[in-house]
């Protein structure tokens, strides 16, 4: 993150990527990306082609690394409780700001070493779910003081 990232303020950072979320809202499911087919062969066979996301996708990915909204901890060894507040909308409703940053943090980090991945969370509305709950906490102030002082 550059200094004048980490000079503004924690609740700045987090409206900079709930603002994708009326976005996110409008796009179906179905064209948050799709698969570019490869022009070619190689002499192995076909080439299958690249995913290709939306253009908002690839802003919200650049906004949540720029503000250093991507956590640096053992998100791979937290994965385990990411996929139960995958299967359980009812969790993210109530996850606090720590979670539901460490499920952006999962799923951004997770899409550098499995292609589709987050166009996966997208389609199911997960992501989706994640920024309305980070939005509630962020126009309560009194829960997002709480988050910070944890």
């Amino acid at each position: 993150m550059k200094p004048k990232e980490k000079t503004r303020p924690f609740h700045s950072r987090i409206e900079a990527v709930t603002k994708f979320l009326p976005k996110f809202e409008t796009i179906s499911p179905d064209n948050f990306a799709r698969i570019i087919p490869s022009s070619g062969e190689t002499e192995e066979g076909p080439v299958v082609g690249h995913l290709e996301y939306h253009p908002e996708v690839y802003k919200f990915m650049k906004t949540s690394y720029k503000n250093g909204l991507v956590l640096g901890f053992d998100w791979g060894a937290w994965s385990h409780e990411a996929l139960r507040y995958m299967n359980d909308p009812q969790l993210v409703r109530t996850a606090s700001l720590t979670t539901c940053l460490k499920l952006l943090t999962a799923h951004l980090r997770a899409e550098r070493f499995c292609d589709g991945h987050l166009q996966s969370v997208l389609k199911t509305g997960h992501i989706t779910a994640v920024l309305r709950r980070l939005d509630l906490i962020l126009r309560s102030n009194s829960a997002l003081r709480t988050e910070l002082a944890d």
